[in-house]
């Protein structure tokens, strides 16, 4: 698949699609409104155009390490559960429409680490599933509140994020898809 071609269709696509109704709104949950900018915006991240510029040093450094899209996939995972909670959990139209937005991203993403997986020949390890359990109980000491709060007991949390998790792994470990393309011959006709 040609991801670049499905981001940049993003890209275009929200250029042409209606921002959320902001002042239309209600107030979020104090809790869930730390909750979020916690989960986006951990202390030490850097600004939007510095993560920019750190993609695009990567992006000449050559592709990214095994363990590098592995470590995304488990985040992207997380993530999906995180936001699907927010989108389905609030009654705020606002939170509803950019929770959405941000998980159909995240899916895309998701596809797109597992597609660099898959071609990278990566057999998830328990080293992997244990680093996914760790970062799982993580999200759950540091957004836990939050969670309750949006209707998603942390049971069902990890429930689907494990799922999702063990998904994503069943579809790396089915390999990299055969392209169609021409056919060749072993030898060309009427030569001899």
């Amino acid at each position: 698949m040609d991801w670049s071609a499905v981001f940049e269709a993003e890209a275009r696509r929200r250029k042409v699609r209606p921002q959320p109704a902001w002042g239309s709104g209600l107030r979020l949950d104090p809790v869930v409104a730390r909750s979020v900018r916690r989960f986006r915006n951990p202390p030490d991240e850097a600004t939007a155009e510095d993560q920019r510029l750190v993609a695009r040093l990567l992006e000449t450094a050559g592709p990214p390490g095994k363990s590098d899209v592995m470590s995304q996939l488990i985040s992207d995972v997380l993530a999906l559960g995180y936001y699907r909670a927010l989108r389905d959990g609030t009654r705020d139209p606002v939170t509803t429409d950019v929770a959405a937005r941000v998980f159909a991203g995240l899916e895309r993403r998701l596809g797109f680490h597992v597609d660099r997986l898959r071609r990278q020949r990566i057999v998830a390890s328990l080293r992997w599933r244990a680093r996914a359990i760790l970062e799982t109980g993580g999200v759950l000491v540091g957004h836990g509140r939050a969670l309750r709060r949006l209707g998603t007991p942390w049971l069902a949390f990890v429930t689907d994020a494990w799922a999702r998790f063990e998904r994503a792994l069943a579809e790396v470990r089915k390999g990299p898809a055969i392209r169609p393309g021409p056919r060749v011959r072993a030898r060309p006709r009427d030569l001899v």
